[in-house]
């Protein structure tokens, strides 16, 4: 055996045992990532910003209430004549008061719905929280709201309360990280439809997801 393969071995099994025993550490303490943002102390001067934020990142801006949901949902999809939706369990809305021909449920495996996933025209998916520093909406993946359906449909609708607004990335992060002792398996800033501008400098909408964003804030 050479010098190197020598001190490889070694490096190597000083690694593997560091990362063996990391399992066995019991002093960790949690503590709050550090939230470079300087905080702006009006909460409508925060919804304001990220209002105008996503904006700019091409999100189309909506405003409801809790009980014209339903009726904000089917003014726009009437604007694009869109008429096959698909929803997770956890939406918690009046179906019966959506106007679309065709209702999904993503309640089983990609695999069995695997052509009604990726033939809806549209999605309607909840934000656990708005960033206004940033205009995106954290979205959390999970059993009851898969991340397919802000990936898939050519619309997605996004929902987020408006008391459910955060100025920075690092509050979002520090509030999922408080309520779930186990991270989700995705957790998503959405800033808008998918595009690129890869192919001659020219945007192209919908190249990874959706072509268009509406957010429901309510």
């Amino acid at each position: 055996m050479s010098k190197i393969d020598e001190i490889s071995n070694k490096s190597k099994a000083k690694i593997l045992a560091a990362l063996k025993n990391a399992y066995k550490e019991t002093d960790f303490t949690y503590h709050k990532s550090i939230d470079p943002v300087e905080h702006i102390k009006s909460t409508e001067d925060i919804l304001t910003q990220m209002k105008q934020k996503m904006s700019d990142n091409k999100y189309i801006v909506e405003d409801a209430t809790q009980d014209t949901l339903e009726e904000k949902i089917n003014e726009i999809i009437a604007k694009y004549g869109y008429n096959k939706m698909i929803y997770g369990t956890n939406l918690a809305l009046d179906l019966d008061k959506i106007k679309a021909e065709t209702k999904v449920c993503f309640d089983k495996e990609i695999e069995n719905l695997r052509y009604e996933v990726f033939h809806s025209d549209f999605s309607i998916i909840h934000a656990r929280v708005g960033v206004s520093s940033h205009g995106v909406a954290l979205v959390l993946s999970s059993k009851e709201q898969p991340r397919m359906l802000s990936l898939a449909p050519k619309l997605c609708i996004i929902l987020l309360k408006k008391e459910n607004v955060v100025q920075s990335l690092t509050q979002a992060f520090n509030l999922v990280k408080k309520e779930n002792e186990i991270l989700p398996s995705n957790i998503l800033f959405i800033a808008g439809p998918s595009r690129t501008a890869d192919i001659e400098l020219i945007t192209v909408f919908g190249v990874h997801g959706p072509q268009i964003a509406h957010i429901i804030i309510y």
